[in-house]
């Protein structure tokens, strides 16, 4: 349960930083920074990109605390790494919630988390066996 929630918070922290650099790359109106739902919503509808570096910086922080489960402990499987993902989910559901996204950012925002938690767990176990083949 530790290596999960180890995995959970440095995929929340993996997330902010994720989500920082989308801001960097891609700046966000000052009005915009003032958060209003309505201003807010009229950004995401008419700047799809900066969507799309939100779905990435969910992406990488869901593979990147799957990873870190599996690597924080050798009991972690990759089935059981997709728990880190169902957090991220369950924690983004909330936001969802509060703006009017756009339909195709829902369902890739809901399908996304698990796999990844799944893939990064995948590729440390892959990582470690052919670290074990090459030695032996």
């Amino acid at each position: 349960i530790a290596a999960i929630g180890f995995g959970v918070i440095s995929s929340i922290l993996i997330l902010h930083i994720m989500q920082f650099i989308n801001i960097s790359l891609y700046p966000v109106e000052d009005k915009v920074m003032e958060f209003s739902a309505s201003v807010y919503a009229d950004f995401i509808k008419d700047n799809p990109v900066f969507l799309i570096g939100i779905l990435f910086s969910n992406l990488t922080g869901s593979f990147f605390g799957g990873a870190v489960a599996r690597l924080t402990h050798p009991t972690v499987t990759i089935q059981s790494a997709g728990w880190v993902g169902l957090v991220l989910m369950g924690l983004d559901i909330y936001n969802l919630l509060s703006v009017d996204y756009p339909l195709w950012f829902w369902l890739l925002s809901l399908i996304i988390y698990i796999p990844a938690a799944w893939l990064g767990a995948y590729a440390v176990t892959y990582t470690q066996n052919r670290q074990i083949e090459v030695s032996t």
